[in-house]
Parts: structure tokens; C-alpha cells; sequence
């Protein structure tokens, strides 16, 4: 996903899932006072109207330059921007006076806003848009469908900005082959193992003190496990999406790979955080690699060109022999049940998501545009560029949603029990057995609470 220079990567991050860090947001089914449940009705297409529209979305993300685009394309419509808060939306969706347009992970929060009777349902404006037509519309934004039990299917509720295949990484070829590794072909994926070979191979300390991570930050979050564990044939969470369970075989396979970098300090980790993300790490001397995805090309141009003839894009790795390179965003915009002037926002995403405003953003390599239609504005103007495009297009047959949001808590309370647990294993005594019982308690007992909070 692209963003402003301005932010750091990770803060942009965090702001993904806006609704809860925690199980707090729970309470909002109760303060909405509206019915919770999936509506199957498309909300009724209004026509835009004169005003102001007020967008949540992480401070400087959105440009000025882009809302005077937008303001010149809708004369009639004014932008007001307000900055990603969990409490201050909670609140305003509450009161019945939510912002016009959420900014948001699909990943991670469409069976929740969905199910809840939150998010508008968009299939009667996708349906009659003449910016979005579904033969164009790419796969990746399947993420933002709901059934009402499963999602990748259903309904529409959002739909991204701009994305990438996240689990895919980058290498310093210099630092590479100064650790005597042969160069890979880039289109082939690394299996993890072989990866935390490399890892150890680059990692250089001395006196208890590292000067080189050859491993980017291992955070252990549920996207990622759950993809890794997708890779070898399993998943995390329940058909009915109600638990999980991270003692199978594939998944202590995930949690033991996570440990045993924290453990070996092959990379940042949550028992020894980074003081930012990958890209400053990186370009600073400090990582030989990051897992990043397409968007890390505009990043580096802008920021470290002189990183360019360095860096090597590669394939999403492998704990099994399944091929699967999903996203852990898919990052962009929903529209509240309550918006009141629907229609404007939804002018939003189309000049912001698939008209102007997304060739703007797209042309610049800060991301994978939503439609097919803008693949060829992908920048293409350097070995550089044009090297990253060849591995990028040839990952596009691997991309798949993988089931892990739940109607019952957000992403991001699960994230935050996972960073609670993990230490205990990285620098504790704690196994990856014993791990796995406590990872599955705590989330299935964050899930029950969700669940409790719906009357189920």
C-alpha cells in the first residue's frame, strides 16, 4: 500500500483496522441501537450531493494536492479530513453521525463491519459506477465481500486504494552475496527454512550487540501465520469463524519459525521491537532484507535511490509447497450505514480508488492499482522498475484471500494478545507446544467475548 513520505510506514500500519485495538470496540453494538446483522439489500443509490465530506484516514496520508484534484472534479463537494482514531469513530458511530468515508484494512475488519450492520452495502453503486465494472475490478478486493458467513464472497463493502502481495520480500544483492548465498532467481519462492539459513548468514554481532539483522521485523501477527500456514495446507481459524486454533501441525510449524528468529535475533522482534520499520532499517545499513511488497518501489526511488541497483524483489516464501502470495491489507475505504451523503462518498472512491486520483497515486510504483484497467500505468521507466514489474506480474496467479477475520473481534484485538504471548516463547521457557495452548486460549477467549457481545 502507498502513503505520504511524511509517515513512517508502521504508524500507517497501526491504523489499519480502525475500529479497535482491543476488545473495547465491543460495546459499540449496543451504543449503535440499530438492528446487528448482514442486510442482503444494496443500500439504494443516491446521487451526490452538495457539501462537505469528512474522510477518516491517517494524518498526511491523503494530499493536498490530491483533494484540490478531487474538489476540482466535484465543485459541489468540500473535503474535510480527520486522523484515524479507534476511540473518536466508536464514538461518532455511536451518536448516529459517523465520518462520511473510514479508511480501513478489507483484510482484516469486513466480516466485522459487515455483520454489524456498520458498513453500507456498495453492490447497487458498484453495479451502476462508470468507473468500476466487475470484469476490472481485481481479485484482491474480494476481500471486502461478505456473505454473511464467509468472506471472499457476498456482497461488496469497500474496496482498496492501492495494495500489494505483502508477504512478498526484498534482499541487499551486495550483502547477499558478501555472505557467500548464490543469487536466486526472483520469480522462485524461498521456503522458510532456507530463508532463516540466509538470515543467519547475513546477522553480524558482536559483544551482545548487533550491527546487521539479516531478517526483517518478525511481527506475529495473524495475517502473517495464517498465510505462512496456508502455504502448508492449514489454517488458523474455524469454518464458522467463531475460533481458532494455533495447535495443528502447519501452525506450530509458523509459530516455531517466528520463535526461533526472535530467539537466534535474526531480526527485530516483539521481545526486541525495532525503532521503526523496515524500510528506515534497511536503508540505514542496519537489514539486509525487508517484507515489504510492491509498494517498497516507489518508497525506495523517492527515498533511497541510491538503494535501486541493490535490491532484489522476490516471491512470497513457502512453509509448505502451496503456492499463496495474499495480501495483509488490501487497504481503502468503507462507507458508514449512516453516511449522510452516501452518494458523495462514494464519488470518493471511485475518482480516489479507480479514476484520477488512483492513476495519480499508481503511475508514482507506490502500489498495485484496484482495476485491472490501470496495470499499464504501473511505471515501467528503469532496469529497475521494469525488473520488479516481471516479478510482480508473474505473482498476480498467486494471489487468494486466506479466511482469518472473524465477525467477532477485529484483527487488531487478536494482534494485540498475539504480541502478549509471543515474548513468553522468545525469551522465556515457554514452548511452542505450550505456546500454541496459551495463543489459542487467549484469542478464543477474545472471540467468545465478541460473540457474548452479539447475544450468540
Amino acid at each position: 500500500m502507498g502513503f505520504s513520505r511524511t509517515l513512517s510506514r508502521r504508524s500507517v500500519l497501526r491504523g489499519a483496522g480502525a475500529l479497535a485495538g482491543s476488545t473495547a470496540a465491543l460495546p459499540l453494538l449496543s451504543a449503535c441501537g440499530g438492528q446487528v446483522g448482514t442486510s442482503s439489500a444494496s443500500a439504494k443509490v443516491q446521487a451526490v450531493k452538495p457539501g462537505t465530506i469528512t474522510i477518516m484516514s491517517p494524518t498526511g496520508e491523503i494530499t493536498d494536492d490530491l483533494v484540490k484534484g478531487f474538489e476540482q472534479a466535484y465543485p459541489q463537494l468540500k473535503v474535510t479530513q480527520i486522523n484515524t482514531d479507534a476511540t473518536r469513530l466508536n464514538a461518532m458511530l455511536a451518536a448516529g453521525n459517523p465520518p462520511d468515508v473510514v479508511r480501513d484494512a478489507g483484510t482484516d475488519v469486513t466480516p466485522y463491519i459487515a455483520s454489524q450492520g456498520l458498513a453500507l452495502n456498495l453492490d447497487a453503486y458498484f453495479e451502476q459506477s462508470s468507473v468500476f465494472h466487475d470484469a476490472d475490478i481485481m481479485p484482491v478486493n474480494n476481500v471486502w465481500k461478505w456473505d454473511g458467513t464467509q468472506q471472499g464472497t457476498g456482497s461488496r463493502y469497500g474496496i482498496a486504494k492501492d495494495w500489494s502481495q505483502d508477504a512478498m520480500w526484498w534482499y541487499d544483492t551486495q550483502l547477499w552475496a558478501n555472505a557467500g548465498l548464490a543469487a536466486r532467481r526472483p520469480t522462485d519462492p524461498i521456503t522458510y527454512a532456507e530463508l532463516l539459513d540466509a538470515a543467519k548468514a547475513m546477522t553480524k554481532s558482536s559483544g551482545g550487540k548487533t550491527s546487521m539483522y539479516g531478517l526483517w521485523y518478525v511481527t506475529p501477527d495473524i495475517d502473517r501465520i495464517a498465510a505462512m500456514v496456508a502455504t502448508a495446507g492449514g489454517k488458523i481459524i474455524s469454518d464458522d469463524l467463531a475460533t481458532v486454533d494455533f495447535s495443528s501441525p502447519e501452525a506450530q510449524q509458523a509459530l516455531a519459525w517466528i520463535v526461533q528468529a526472535g530467539k537466534q535475533g535474526l531480526g527485530y522482534s516483539v521481545a526486541n521491537p525495532s525503532p521503526d520499520w523496515d524500510g528506515p532499517e534497511m536503508f540505514a545499513g542496519k537489514q539486509a532484507t525487508a517484507c515489504q511488497g510492491y509498494w517498497y518501489t516507489g518508497f525506495t526511488e523517492t527515498t533511497a535511490p541510491g538503494f535501486e541497483s541493490k535490491l532484489q524483489f522476490n516471491a512470497a516464501p513457502l512453509l509448505g509447497s502451496t503456492r499463496i502470495s495474499p495480501t495483509f491489507g488490501a487497504v481503502g475505504f468503507w462507507i458508514p450505514a449512516k453516511a449522510k451523503n452516501p452518494g458523495a462518498s462514494f464519488a470518493w472512491l471511485e475518482w480516489y480508488c479507480g479514476g484520477a486520483g488512483a492513476k495519480q497515486r499508481i503511475s508514482a510504483g507506490d502500489g498495485l492499482p484496484s482495476v485491472h484497467s490501470l496495470l499499464s500505468v504501473l511505471p515501467q521507466r528503469n532496469d529497475f522498475e521494469r525488473a520488479v514489474i516481471a516479478t510482480q506480474n508473474n505473482e498476480l496467479d498467486y494471489i487468494k484471500v486466506v479466511q482469518v477475520a472473524s465477525p467477532y473481534a477485529l484483527n487488531t484485538a487478536i494482534n494485540t494478545t498475539l504480541a502478549k504471548d509471543f515474548p513468553q516463547a522468545i525469551t522465556g521457557s515457554l514452548s511452542v507446544g505450550q505456546l500454541a495452548d496459551l495463543l489459542t486460549t487467549d484469542v478464543n477467549a477474545v472471540l467468545a467475548a465478541g460473540k457474548k457481545a452479539l447475544g450468540k
